[in-house]
């Protein structure tokens, strides 16, 4: 098994990173929205984190690749907790676990193959 290039790389973790985006917030204004909080200070806190090393991740900065894979590890932690501990929204952790692996896990191949060329 072959692994990818840097451009289908860079491709990759750059799709999986406006997938994790999108469903935070999707999840918050619209799947499951909270009850006992305001939605704006829900995707102030849970979105706006991504959107910080944004511009990197656009132009393919290996810093900001990596802070963006560090950052999806916090996704996969709150996507376990809300997997294990509320039924309810046990799918919806567990698409967060998902998404938040695809972004590491192609963030760090795309740093892979970065480093190779």
């Amino acid at each position: 098994m072959t692994l990818p290039d840097k451009k289908t790389a860079y491709w990759l973790q750059l799709i999986s990173y406006f997938a994790l985006i999108g469903f935070i917030t999707a999840w918050a204004t619209i799947l499951a929205p909270p009850t006992s909080f305001p939605i704006s200070l829900i995707l102030i806190t849970c979105v706006l984190p991504l959107f910080l090393p944004l511009r990197g991740v656009l132009h393919g900065k290996e810093k900001s690749i990596n802070w963006a894979a560090y950052l999806s590890l916090l996704y996969f932690i709150h996507g376990t907790m809300e997997a294990v501990a509320d039924p309810t929204t046990r799918l919806l952790g567990l698409i967060e676990v998902i998404i938040s692996l695809s972004v590491f896990l192609n963030a760090s191949l795309y740093i892979y193959r970065l480093k190779k060329s």
